[in-house]
């Protein structure tokens, strides 16, 4: 599945000087952290480098306050690496190539079984009432989730559609461009 490109979720720790910076500093101060920005010679940023950047930038932010800042960040990367781990599970199972509406019910599903899975209940701590209400917000979701992914497909196609339209690409090719890969 292709990688979603999110914003790290996390608590922010007022103590913390990396979280009270600016959203858009600490935004990249989280991509320089996790790779995904780099220096000009293509190395990642060390936790000096990234202090020296905050400073040239007019932040007083330490490396050592950098680098208590990983830990912070940390949960949110393994929540999103388990989550691509089980997305990866399940496409192996299954041979298919899932949606991210039904990637990411999987894997709620996954989590809400593990959990019971490990709480005791007795059936008269059950209330069948609120668990059909459950049922049918997860449901709606789902379906919310889907209309998403689908109208996002669409305007994905129509894109393509029109770049090989212009191209004098034969109709025939487009629709089943339309068909076998977006599943239109």
């Amino acid at each position: 599945m292709a990688a979603v490109n999110v914003k790290w979720q996390y608590p922010r720790h007022r103590l913390c000087k990396v979280c009270a910076l600016p959203e858009e500093v600490r935004d990249r101060v989280d991509d320089m952290l996790l790779g995904e920005e780099v220096e000009a010679d293509g190395r990642p940023y060390s936790h000096a480098g990234i202090a020296a950047w905050l400073k040239a930038r007019g932040y007083e932010v330490s490396e050592s306050s950098v680098r208590r800042h990983v830990r912070h960040l940390s949960p949110a990367l393994e929540r999103a690496l388990e989550m691509e781990r089980l997305v990866d599970a399940v496409e192996r199972a299954t041979g298919k190539r899932l949606s991210f509406a039904h990637a990411l019910a999987n894997i709620v599903v996954h989590r809400a079984l593990r959990y019971l899975d490990a709480v005791e209940l007795t059936p008269d701590q059950v209330e069948p009432e609120k668990m059909l209400r459950i049922g049918l917000h997860a449901a709606q979701t789902l379906l919310s989730l889907e209309r998403v992914d689908r109208r996002v497909k669409e305007e994905a196609a129509q894109v393509v559609e029109e770049r090989l339209r212009a191209r004098q690409i034969e109709p025939e090719v487009i629709e089943a461009i339309k068909r076998d890969l977006y599943g239109l």
